[in-house]
């Protein structure tokens, strides 16, 4: 038998007052019991992070290349990110996540995943519905009976939820139209049948109107938040039952500069676990993609609406912490810390909140796509012993002081020294997708 003891710390997700002993014996938690009240710097144990918005199968490598699956794996473990929601696009290296997990010394991350993601056809103009230009398969709707054929076909694939890409791709009022988008009738149609066979639905949405309307079609749960103005009272009265994303790590790396990626990328995780060539291409970075693609402004604008609205999602309990990982310069596992840091910004006031939405509130949500009922509490008698411990005063995106998943501690120089190895026995280390 395999005993872990943890005595005197904090778990805030059970009682925010109290002192705990944890006992775990072979990967489950057989004792969770008070001992007295909090004095203050105790370690705290949470549930193992939540990434609930990634693309596991997408290049985040500058020069368009994709992480082995076992490299993002790891990095995952790394930053104790133990559950991961992949948007669409995991069944192209589904076999080989598995492969690897079954070889691998350490317990991987558990993934729920949409098959593929569902889209609009090309429209008169020739513009493509949102997905198409991604090196991921979607499947397109025409018309309502399009929908049958992705739901069976994403199904087979292990697919438990339904992704629907909707947005056009504008920013800001004025910006561009980028995307054709599904038409209401058939939006309205695919949220019904989604709900009637008990599929949970997930859309992805930028702006305000867009939000409205697959809201008034049936949708209650965004890819985003909303990034063409900061909602008022009125907005979120309209919003009742509606959770939103936060991702605003994967529209950053559009609008920096290269002093700014050099500085973001100096954290601790990053050399570790990333590419150093990544760091030498930020580097000779002149000016924001935003300014050489002529968007910079409304890109900044967007990121400032969607922070603040995230924050008052927040403050509702309606946040779920995610980074759209697999965007350009948007890392997994890494960028998930440095999400929990964006939306703190300079307000210590949430980053209990922050930390409750990235674990407690992030598990539940991982649980709901993947169909299953509210269980136990992550933390209690019974369940996976999979949990993050975090000393107390440390900056909330800090690495854990220690990992476990499914009671077997991750040991993060070794994982670091596997990912290197990994790194070395190229093309293994990097696919071009």
């Amino acid at each position: 038998m395999t005993r872990r003891e943890l005595t005197g710390v904090a778990i805030p997700a059970l009682d925010p007052g109290a002192l705990f002993d944890v006992t775990t014996d072979d990967g489950v938690f057989t004792r969770v019991r008070p001992t007295g009240a909090r004095r203050g710097g105790e370690d705290e144990l949470w549930p193992g992070y939540t990434e609930t918005h990634a693309h596991i199968s997408l290049p985040a490598n500058w020069d368009d290349t994709a992480d082995d699956p076992r490299i993002v794996a790891l990095q995952y473990l790394y930053h104790g990110v133990t559950h991961v929601v992949d948007m669409f696009g995991f069944p192209l290296v589904a076999d080989a996540w598995e492969a690897d997990r079954a070889a691998s010394p350490w317990p991987g991350p558990e993934v729920v995943h949409c098959g593929y993601a569902v889209t609009a056809t090309t429209d008169t103009a020739g513009r493509t519905g949102h997905g198409v230009e991604f090196p991921a398969p979607v499947h397109m709707l025409s018309v309502e009976a399009d929908l049958e054929h992705a739901l069976r076909a994403n199904a087979e694939r292990g697919g438990t939820f339904l992704k629907v890409m909707f947005t056009d791709g504008t920013e800001q009022p004025g910006s561009p139209v980028k995307f054709s988008r599904l038409s209401r009738q058939v939006l309205t149609f695919t949220a019904r049948m989604a709900a009637e066979r008990g599929i949970t639905a997930v859309i992805d949405c930028n702006t305000l109107q867009e939000t409205r309307w697959a809201y008034e079609c049936g949708f209650r749960l965004f890819a985003h938040t909303v990034r063409d103005r900061t909602l008022d009272e009125a907005d979120w009265s309209r919003f009742e039952g509606a959770r939103f994303v936060s991702t605003l790590a994967g529209l950053r790396p559009m609008v920096m500069t290269g002093e700014e990626f050099v500085a973001e990328y100096g954290h601790e995780g990053f050399a570790e676990t990333q590419d150093p060539r990544n760091l030498e291409f930020v580097r000779g970075i002149e000016k924001p993609y935003g300014i050489e693609y002529g968007c910079q402004e409304t890109r900044t604008a967007a990121l400032a609406d969607m922070r603040r609205n995230a924050v008052a999602a927040l403050r509702r309990g309606t946040l779920l912490v995610g980074t759209d990982s697999g965007n350009t310069g948007a890392y997994h596992g890494y960028s998930f810390l440095r999400e929990l840091d964006l939306l703190r910004g300079d307000d210590p006031a949430l980053e209990e909140p922050l930390r409750r939405q990235a674990t407690l509130g992030g598990r539940r949500y991982f649980d709901e796509l993947r169909g299953e009922s509210p269980g136990s509490h992550p933390l209690a008698v019974g369940a996976s012993a999979t949990y993050n411990l975090l000393a107390a005063g440390r900056p909330l995106a800090a690495l854990p002081l220690a990992t476990v998943v499914r009671g077997v501690e991750i040991d993060r120089p070794a994982l670091a020294r596997a990912i290197a190895d990994l790194r070395a026995a190229e093309p293994k280390g990097r696919v071009a997708p």
